[in-house]
């Protein structure tokens, strides 16, 4: 969808003071976007930052106008893309599939409980891929959000550096074949839960070369038997811990008995 297609709410937004409702005029009400991969293609294609908002349960926060004035409008047309998640009350923990690769949490079943919000309304600003650089509470001036999306590209150039620095030990580890080091320094890397970076995404490649590695490894172990098979499957367990291969140990070992 090209800058020219996207409109903003129709109708514009209604105010409420002493003199009677008032509407704010179209032409100074932002774009807002939905959290979807859409989105998120065309930020990356563009290398758009994001500013995204958590709306509250049933306050300000919730009108198309929240957010309003010709400079606004101008920097969701040109600077970066503007994005409203609604209310959820839901706080229960997310379905843990036993991987430790990230993925995007703007595009997960419940956003605002993976960037750990606690106060409505709260406003994040991130890069295009949805990776968390700023957060408040309170409403941003135009000039602090244009500060905040054009520091936007050097933070993301300094977190994809630390993460080249893990996936660098973790390649030296993985050439020497010490399988529980690569694992532990990918797992460092992981844990930021940074998406979309080329050193993530390296990262992820290489863990998911490591697992297939062990899935080779589980197979003949299991084929070759012998009486220190169990021993030696229990000893991939400990190996491959926090991965998803843990499970299909565990399957192994269930059989043997």
């Amino acid at each position: 969808m090209s800058d020219a297609d996207r409109k903003p709410v129709p109708g514009g937004g209604k105010k409420k003071h002493k003199g009677g409702d008032t509407r704010t005029p179209e032409d100074q009400i932002p774009t807002w976007e939905k959290p979807d991969s859409k989105v998120l293609e065309r930020a990356a294609k563009k290398q758009l930052p994001l500013l995204i908002l958590f709306e509250g349960e049933d306050d300000e926060s919730t009108e198309p106008d929240y957010m309003r004035g010709k400079e606004v409008v101008e920097l969701a047309k040109t600077k970066g893309i503007f994005i409203r998640v609604r209310y959820n009350p839901d706080r229960e923990e997310s379905w843990d599939d036993g991987s430790m690769v990230p993925t995007s949490i703007l595009l997960s079943p419940n956003p605002a409980r993976d960037y750990h919000i606690k106060t409505f309304p709260t406003m994040i600003i991130a890069d295009c891929h949805g990776n968390e650089y700023f957060k408040g509470t309170s409403m941003p001036t135009v000039q602090q959000v244009t500060k905040w999306f054009e520091s936007v590209s050097d933070l993301m150039k300094k977190s994809n550096e630390r993460l080249q620095k893990k996936l660098d030990e973790a390649k030296k580890s993985f050439e020497a074949k010490d399988t529980a080091k690569t694992l532990k320094a990918l797992a460092e890397n992981f844990k930021t839960r940074v998406v979309g970076l080329e050193a993530q995404e390296a990262s992820i490649k290489l863990y998911h070369q490591v697992i297939e590695g062990g899935r080779k490894e589980l197979a003949e172990r299991i084929a070759a038997g012998g009486k220190d098979v169990e021993k030696k499957l229990k000893e991939m367990k400990k190996t491959y811990k926090d991965t998803e291969l843990i499970k299909e140990i565990d399957s192994a070992l269930k059989d043997l008995k």
